[in-house]
C-alpha cells in the first residue's frame, strides 16, 4: 500500500512539473521579438499572440541626454541584440561610456509583458548630469492601440489624478514637431537644461506625477502600460500621424561622477481588461 501510495504522489509530482513547463513555454512563446532592420540591429519588433495584426516597436532607448555637450549619447542604431527564449540582451562601449540592457519576458493571469533593466557605466573623467534614457514604445504599426488624439492615453496630473494626454497643455506653434516633453517635477530635473531636448522647443508648461503613462485599446480589451520603478525625468509623446509613441524617460542619475554606474529598471506591459 505504501508503495502505491508512493508512486501515485510521482507520478502527480510529473504530471505538475509537467504542467509548469508547459505553462512556462506558453508564457515565452505568447510575446516575440526580432530585430525590426536587416541587418540584425536597430529596434525590437514585438508581436503577441493574443494580438494579431498587431506590431509595436521599441527603440530602448533611442538614445540618452544628459546636459553635458550636445546633450545626447549614443544612438539605438548602432545597437545589437542577444535574443534568448525568454527575453533579450544588449552591450554596446565606446571611449567614454558603457551600457547594457537586460529584457525578461513575464506572464501572469492577466498580462504580459517585459521587465527591463538600464545600466550605465561612465568611463570618462567628467561628470554626467541628468542622464536620462529615452525609452520609446512605438504604436505606428499597432492600430489597437495608437492614439494620435491622446484620448485614451492617460498620465497622472501634478495632484495625483489620472488625467487624459489630450487635456495636458501643450508648447506647440510654427515650426515646431506634433510631439512634447512633459516634466516631473519630483524628479527634479530641469528640462530645458538638456541641450537635445531644448532644441525641440516643445516642453509643456504642465508638469505631471507618476512613474507610468498608459493606453486603452479601442475595442477597451486591454490596458498598455509603460511604467518605471524609479525617478521619472519626463513623460514624451509624438502624436503626428506616421507616429503614435509614448515614453516614460527614467533617471539613472542625477550626477554620475567619473567612474560610477547608474541604472533604472521598470515594465512594458499589457493587461487584459476584466469585463464589467
Amino acid at each position: 500500500m505504501m508503495r502505491i501510495r508512493y508512486l501515485l504522489c510521482l507520478l502527480g509530482l510529473l504530471f505538475f512539473a509537467y504542467e509548469v513547463s508547459g505553462q512556462v513555454t506558453f508564457a515565452q512563446s505568447a510575446i516575440a521579438m526580432e530585430t525590426a532592420d536587416a541587418q540584425g540591429r536597430v529596434a525590437i519588433a514585438i508581436t503577441l499572440a493574443e494580438m494579431p495584426g498587431q506590431k509595436f516597436v521599441l527603440e530602448i532607448p533611442e538614445l540618452f541626454t544628459s546636459k553635458i555637450g550636445k546633450g545626447e549619447h549614443f544612438n539605438y542604431s548602432k545597437q545589437f541584440w542577444n535574443y534568448r527564449q525568454d527575453g533579450a540582451d544588449m552591450k554596446l562601449s565606446d571611449e567614454k561610456y558603457t551600457y547594457e540592457i537586460h529584457l525578461d519576458k513575464v506572464i501572469s493571469k492577466n498580462a504580459i509583458g517585459l521587465k527591463w533593466k538600464i545600466t550605465f557605466k561612465n568611463n570618462s573623467e567628467e561628470t554626467l548630469e541628468d542622464l536620462i534614457s529615452f525609452n520609446c514604445w512605438t504604436m505606428n504599426s499597432a492600430p489597437l492601440f495608437k492614439d494620435v488624439s491622446m484620448k485614451r492615453t492617460y498620465v497622472l496630473d501634478s495632484a495625483g489624478n489620472k488625467i487624459t494626454l489630450a487635456t495636458v497643455r501643450k508648447t506647440q506653434g510654427s515650426g515646431r514637431r506634433n510631439m512634447q516633453y512633459y516634466p516631473v517635477a519630483k524628479s527634479k530635473v530641469n528640462l530645458s537644461e538638456s541641450p537635445w531636448i531644448r532644441n525641440w522647443n516643445v516642453i509643456s508648461t504642465q508638469g505631471l506625477t507618476g512613474k507610468c503613462i498608459s493606453i486603452i485599446s479601442t475595442d477597451s480589451k486591454w490596458l498598455f502600460e509603460n511604467k518605471v520603478d524609479g525617478k521619472v525625468a519626463f513623460f514624451f509623446n509624438n502624436f503626428e500621424d506616421d507616429h503614435g509613441c509614448v515614453h516614460a524617460s527614467p533617471l539613472l542619475a542625477k550626477k554620475l561622477l567619473p567612474g560610477k554606474t547608474g541604472s533604472a529598471s521598470g515594465i512594458f506591459k499589457f493587461t487584459k481588461i476584466k469585463n464589467k
